[in-house]
């Protein structure tokens, strides 16, 4: 005959492992997103033009996103590099345009469910390099 309390030991145990299965699984600290993804470049034909090399162009930016326990606040402090940013700063050169443009973003912080219950953060460090040019009449 089965006794009543052997199934309930075997059901507590089938409801323990996968639930220490997904706490063991959240810890992300140390991921490096940073590698290029295959087919995210793309490449424009322009009108063909004379141009002298005016300067390169190197940006960094941080954006630090955090949300405390259970999601009750979060924050965003920093900003990105974009495309307009390489631009304004090749105006200040005195340049004409940009060409060569690559901006990347390095993630790493501390997310999951492990993060939900104890507050998470993530880091994103923004570069991004163009190479400001002049148009030759």
């Amino acid at each position: 005959m089965i006794s009543p309390k052997k199934p309930a030991k075997a059901g507590l145990l089938l409801l323990a492992l996968p639930a220490f299965a997904l706490l063991g699984s959240c810890a992300t600290g140390g991921v490096d997103f940073s590698a290029p993804l295959v087919g995210m470049y793309s490449t424009v034909r322009v009108a063909e033009k004379d141009f002298e090399v005016v300067s390169p162009i190197f940006l960094t930016s941080v954006k630090r996103r955090t949300g405390s326990p259970f999601g009750i606040s979060r924050s965003v402090e920093g900003s990105e590099v974009t495309y307009t940013d390489l631009v304004l700063a090749a105006a200040r050169l005195g340049a004409d345009d940009i060409i060569d443009v690559r901006i990347d973003v390095r993630v790493w912080g501390r997310t999951g469910f492990a993060g939900f219950l104890t507050g998470w953060n993530r880091t994103h460090l923004y570069t991004g390099s163009a190479l400001a040019i002049r148009y030759i009449d």
